[in-house]
C-alpha cells in the first residue's frame, strides 16, 4: 500500500498476507511527521510489516512508525526503512532497517586558542562563528553548542582538524567526561589530530568536542567558507 500522510495500518491491509510493504511519500509540505501506526501485536502475528520512505522528504519531514502512541522507529530520508514482526504478544524489529541520523558542524572563521588552555570548541567560539552544515535527527543545540544523542545505538564520529601551533583535538567528551584524550607532553607543533570513534551511546547523552594547547603562544584553528575549515561529523551506524 502507498501513503502520503499519517495512517493507521488496519486488518484489511494485512489479513491473509505473509508480508505487507507500506510505501510512504512525504515529499509534500515541511516540518511534518507522518505517523504510520502498527496494529496490535496480537493482530499481525503471521504477517511481517515493512515501512519504506520512497521519496525525498520535504524539509523537516519525517515518518514516525508507532505502536499505539509510542514511537518505534523514525525515517528521515528517502530509502530509510524498517521491518516489524509479532509473536502474538510482542512486536520486534527484524534488523532489516536503516535510519539516516547524521550531521556536521564547521567553523566559519579562524579562532585563536590561547596558550596552555583547554576548550569546548563550539561553546568557546559561540554559534555566531560556526555553521550547522547538517543535522538530521535534530540533535544539535545552538543554545548549548553541543549534540544530544537522539536514539540509543552505535555511532561514528570523525571530522577535519586543520590547525597550527602546539595543539591537539578533537578530544571527544560525553556528559563532561572524556572519551578520547591526549598526552600533553607528546603534543608537538603541527601535531594536531582528529578522533575517529565508534561507540555505543544512550539517548540523552551529550557530546562535546574539545581542544588542548600546551605552549604559551596562541594556536589557531582554521575556519572559512572554502571547506578546508575545522569540521566535526557524526553518523548513527545502528539504532538499538
Amino acid at each position: 500500500i502507498s501513503k502520503t500522510a499519517t495512517y493507521p495500518i488496519v486488518a484489511g491491509d494485512f489479513t491473509g498476507k505473509s508480508s505487507l510493504i507500506v510505501f510512504v511519500d512525504v515529499s509534500a509540505g515541511t516540518s511534518t511527521a507522518a505517523d504510520i501506526t502498527l496494529p496490535a501485536a496480537a493482530d499481525f502475528g503471521t504477517c511481517a510489516i515493512h515501512v519504506v520512505s520512497t521519496a525525498a522528504h520535504g524539509s523537516g519531514n519525517s515518518i514516525a512508525i508507532k505502536l499505539g502512541a509510542v514511537e518505534q522507529y523514525t525515517l528521515y530520508k528517502k530509502g530509510d526503512h524498517c521491518e516489524f514482526v509479532s509473536d502474538g504478544t510482542n512486536v520486534f524489529r527484524t534488523g532489516n532497517e536503516h535510519a539516516t541520523i547524521r550531521g556536521s558542524v564547521a567553523l566559519t572563521a579562524d579562532w585563536g586558542v590561547a596558550g596552555n588552555s583547554h576548550h569546548d570548541i563550539f561553546n568557546a567560539v559561540d554559534a555566531a562563528n560556526y555553521s550547522v552544515e547538517e543535522d538530521i535527527g535534530s540533535g544539535w543545540s545552538i543554545t548549548n553548542d553541543d549534540w544530544t544523542v537522539p536514539y540509543t545505538g552505535r555511532y561514528w564520529f570523525g571530522g577535519h582538524f586543520p590547525a597550527s601551533g602546539y595543539i591537539n583535538g578533537f578530544l571527544i567528551y560525553k556528559d563532561g567526561t572524556p572519551l578520547t584524550q591526549s598526552r600533553e607532553n607528546e603534543i608537538q607543533y603541527g601535531g594536531a589530530t582528529q578522533s575517529n570513534l565508534y561507540i555505543n551511546l544512550t539517548v540523552g547523552e551529550v557530546i562535546t568536542w574539545w581542544v588542548a594547547t600546551t605552549d604559551s603562544t596562541t594556536a589557531t584553528l582554521a575556519g572559512d567558507a572554502a571547506k578546508d575549515e575545522l569540521q566535526v561529523m557524526w553518523w548513527m551506524v545502528r539504532r538499538d
